[in-house]
């Protein structure tokens, strides 16, 4: 009894300690984020549970993916300026942070924008994503590992998963 007490005690102070340490560290996230709300005049719909679901992915990625957050903003009401968008998410980043993807149609309905940076041996990505009115924000940390296999194969890495191969 005693075991299972300290196993449940210990599973809680890692999940809470994950989330503190998740919260603590994503000002650059958080503000673009409440900057996004307040530009578009969009509610900030924040997936329940996303240190949970970060650490699930980091456990089954086999640390190839850690500090996933996603928000997502439906029926964003302004229209979209690809510029002001690009500025908007630049203005949150530090200037280690390099472009690496900007990508829009003419029309103006959708653009994908995403920063990187290093971060030791890893890569931390910030995306902003947006699609007929409706605007993702991702950030995360790919391990300089997982990022190095699949650049090697990225048609095996996506149909293997631990290991084995898998059918279609």
């Amino acid at each position: 009894m005693t075991n299972l007490r300290l196993s449940f005690i210990a599973v809680v102070l890692l999940v809470v300690s994950a989330t503190l340490y998740s919260f603590a560290a994503d000002s650059d996230f958080d503000g673009l984020v409440s900057d996004v709300a307040h530009r578009y005049d969009a509610h900030a719909t924040r997936i329940p549970m996303m240190s949970l679901v970060s650490l699930c992915a980091r456990f089954a990625t086999h640390g190839g993916v850690k500090g996933l957050r996603i928000v997502e903003f439906d029926d964003v009401k302004a229209a979209l300026d690809v510029p002001e968008l690009t500025t908007l998410v630049r203005s949150h980043l530090g200037p280690e942070w390099q472009p690496f993807i900007n990508e829009h149609d003419k029309q103006g309905n959708s653009q994908s924008i995403i920063f990187v940076r290093e971060k030791g041996d890893a890569l931390r990505m910030m995306i902003a994503d947006y699609d007929h009115g409706e605007l993702d924000v991702v950030r995360l940390e790919l391990s300089g590992d997982a990022l190095a296999k699949w650049m090697k194969d990225p048609q095996g890495e996506a149909h293997h998963r631990n290991g084995k191969e898998q059918t279609e």
